[in-house]
């Protein structure tokens, strides 16, 4: 069993007391020591030609290593992250003192993954992983996080491929989350927390669709497919079904927890995918790790790892390094491969890339040559190729043209074909058809001649001779874990409280409920009609008592900018709400029933317990998306005109003393759709915006989203699927989605707390075992 080790290097300054040395015990490393050691020893100019495939088997290392190192921190103390946390056992590399606990929690911060307190920073050596190709790894830095017991941890992991005097390194660095037992988990659920698109049912994107700024991120509940659309800006697409991605479209990382097809052209740098992987036309990925097969129907290549089968049936395709636990059939020619390891058999038609290092478990076929082939089994050589080693612990028979440089097995060794080889070292016998030569060797068994006077045929007969050929190393590709979505709730009924206006039917009139807005009396009104210049203007705010017909006597305030003083802005027919005008009072806009909000230029969060609509020339702001000044002071918002509601202040949003927003993630969001009603069915929940539409703020969707036409989306997407009825969310159209604008009391990653999910602040039950999750990645 090998050993891995984590301990700090050599400082001026030690805390006493304080072990160096932290043994960490590593399962599988027995297996995982073998999974990069080359077979064969070449020489002279192969060596040079190594550093064609090396990167890519470097990076295939460093992420092994990621998951070892993952695996490794379940087995440290638990005492071990409290003290790193206080900045005990570092060689420091900042001035600044780890923050005690007791501070770090008093600046509790609202995103789930923040360090609390400053986080300590400095080198903690990981030792003992050179057997899997790491020959360096170190953790960099450790802080807390908001839940009990959970910390955050970021590591440097460095994988080398090489073999003689040719190495190639890549460095991963890699930030894990680590709960140990009994800590709460942060909200959001584990390392999923919302993306740039959060959908819990299947999902189809066509059109021209781009996301703005770093790291979008993807998560979809069902299948995916992403096709006929120019798509760029996704770092990571999530999906808990099969996932497949057309030409055009770029994505970084593709995880599935189902199969994976990429077509044409697409740009995708990584698959994870529990099922299997299907690669055609144009499409090259950096990295494939699949727990299924992986078939090549085109495209190309670079590191793939497999625990099925591995097939490339087209032509032309080059993958740099394949390992499966599985079998490699490759039928296509005029493409290659770097090196293949398989727990089976490899039948490989691919040309000689010099190098291409063949492995296998049991049985080698070779029809274009190779560099080197090492087989647990029988090695068959066949059509015209060249290889220059051959190790077998079965039988080795060459035919055609094909020919071998120095061939060792425990088997036989036939000669069968025109090709020469320039010695043989076997166990068993050697037979020679024809006048083919060998140029040295020992063998234990017989030598057949089929032409008698073939005479260039130099071995030694040795009886009992035992040729040395090892087994190959068994290949072991790790599990891929399930992906996790945490399912959100979305009810719009709990948030009717939190609503500065809220509109409904009683009587058959509507009625306006007034809370936390300075400048009108906290109550319950109706809309009439204001006589002002000999003219009636339409939706103001008056207490029943003073209406009169439709002309209200003693009149509020209004909360409506139509387009002129006699339009109006709000109306209600069949269950539906239509808001259209200039635009509304700041703040948070409540509506019982479906709702179409269409030309103006709005600050309000729209929520709706049926389903929301929009069309004309419309754009919604998020009050925290729009900032302080435009939800408080009504400041002018870019586009849309000054309405006169200087004196409502959503007090509820607006700390006027310090002039700053307060917190209320409710406010993040420009619409809000669907609920719970009280016979407890689900009813509306779908988004449909229309073309024109700018929603600056999360889209929060109960069930389905449609959009279409030019569409911006300045947050988030939420679709939750919950009436339980099936189709696909659509984004199509010319779509652009954007998480790096508004104000910074925006957060797009913030959920407001709805219904039962309020009582436990979002946060996951107990653990009752160490966790240890990948949070993020990246190459450096």
């Amino acid at each position: 069993m090998s050993t891995v080790r984590i301990h700090r290097r050599s400082a001026a300054h030690r805390e006493r007391g304080v072990a160096t040395i932290l043994v960490l015990l590593l399962l599988g490393l027995v297996v995982g020591a073998t999974v990069f050691t080359m077979t064969g020893s070449l020489r002279g100019t192969q060596q040079r030609q190594l550093t064609v495939h090396a990167a890519t088997a470097a990076q295939g290392a460093a992420w092994r290593g990621v998951e070892t190192i993952r695996t490794a921190l379940l087995e440290l103390p638990e005492d071990r992250y409290e003290r790193w946390a206080n900045g005990e056992g570092w060689n420091r590399r900042d001035a600044v003192p780890a923050t005690p606990a007791a501070a770090a929690a008093a600046a509790a911060s609202t995103e789930p993954y923040a360090c609390q307190g400053t986080p300590v920073r400095g080198e903690i050596a990981i030792s003992g992983a050179d057997a899997i190709a790491v020959p360096r790894a170190t953790i960099s830095e450790v802080c807390r996080l908001s839940g009990a017991s959970t910390y955050r941890v970021t590591a440097q992991v460095t994988g080398r491929a090489s073999e003689g005097t040719s190495a190639t390194t890549s460095t991963v660095e890699a930030v894990y989350v680590v709960a140990l037992p009994g800590a709460a988990a942060p909200p959001g659920g584990g390392a999923a927390t919302l993306g740039a698109i959060n959908i819990y049912r299947d999902l189809d994107i066509s059109g021209g669709i781009a996301f703005t700024g770093e790291n979008a991120v993807i998560n979809v509940d069902g299948n995916v497919r992403l096709d006929n659309a120019s798509i760029t800006g996704i770092d990571t697409l999530r999906a808990t079904g099969n996932v497949t991605i057309g030409s055009g479209i770029r994505v970084n990382t593709v995880e599935s927890d189902g199969d994976v097809v990429l077509r044409g052209s697409s740009g995708v740098s990584q698959v994870r995918a529990k099922g299997n992987v299907r690669v055609e036309g144009g499409a090259r990925p950096m990295s494939i790790r699949s727990d299924g097969s992986v078939t090549f129907a085109g495209g190309n290549g670079d590191v793939v790892e497999a625990k099925g089968d591995v097939m490339v049936t087209a032509g032309g395709v080059n993958i740099s390094a394949i390992s499966t636990q599985g079998s490699v059939r490759w039928t296509g020619s005029g493409g290659g491969a770097g090196s293949i390891r398989a727990n089976v058999d490899i039948d490989y038609g691919g040309a000689n890339r010099n190098p291409t290092t063949l492995v296998a478990g049991r049985n080698i076929s070779i029809s274009a040559g190779a560099t080197s082939a090492h087989a647990g089994g029988r090695v068959q050589l066949s059509g015209w190729g060249h290889t220059g080693q051959v190790r077998a612990g079965g039988d080795v028979v060459l035919l055609g043209s094909a020919s071998a440089g120095s061939i060792t097995s425990r088997g036989n060794v036939r000669l069968e074909g025109s090709g020469a080889a320039e010695a043989v070292f076997a166990s068993g016998s050697l037979y020679v058809s024809g006048w083919q030569g060998v140029g040295t060797g020992t063998i234990g068994g017989t030598l057949q001649r089929g032409q008698t006077g073939n005479n260039g045929i130099r071995v030694t007969v040795q009886r009992g001779y035992q040729a040395g050929v090892q087994t190959p190393a068994a290949v072991a590709v790790p599990l891929l874990a399930a992906i996790d979505i945490p399912r959100v709730r979305v009810d719009a009924y709990p948030l009717r409280e939190a609503a500065n206006y809220r509109f409904e039917i009683i009587n058959g009139r509507i009625q306006v409920t007034v809370a936390h807005v300075q400048g009108i009396p906290a109550g319950t009104y109706v809309l009439g009609e204001r006589m002002a210049n000999n003219t009636r203007q339409p939706d103001w705010l008056c207490r029943p008592q003073d209406m009169s017909g439709t002309l209200c006597t003693r009149p509020v305030a209004t909360i409506c900018q139509g387009f002129s003083p006699q339009n109006s802005c709000f109306a209600h027919a069949n269950g539906k709400w239509t808001v259209n005008g200039g635009s509304m009072a700041r703040g948070i806009a409540w509506f019982d029933g479906n709702l179409e909000v269409a030309n103006g230029t709005y600050v309000n969060t729209f929520i709706a317990t049926g389903n929301i609509s929009t069309a004309g020339a419309h754009r919604t702001m998020a009050p925290n998306w729009a900032g302080y000044a435009s939800t408080c002071t009504n400041a002018p918002v870019t586009g849309g005109a000054n309405a006169n509601f200087a004196q409502l202040i959503p007090t509820n949003l607006c700390d006027t003393a310090s002039r700053t927003l307060l917190e209320s993630t409710l406010a993040n969001a420009a619409y809000i759709a669907g609920g719970y009603r009280p016979n407890g069915a689900y009813g509306g929940g779908l988004i449909d915006l229309g073309a024109s539409t700018v929603a600056s703020g999360n889209v929060v969707a109960g069930d389905n989203l449609a959009t279409g036409g030019s569409t911006r989306i300045d947050g988030s997407i939420i679709v939750a699927a919950q009436s339980g009825a099936t189709g696909q969310a659509r984004i199509s159209g010319s779509t652009t989605i954007n998480q790096t604008t508004g104000d910074i009391a925006f957060d797009p990653d913030a959920l407001p707390c709805i219904g039962s999910s309020c009582g436990g602040a979002g946060t996951a039950p107990p653990t009752g075992s160490p966790e240890a999750t990948v949070l993020w990645t990246r190459y450096r």
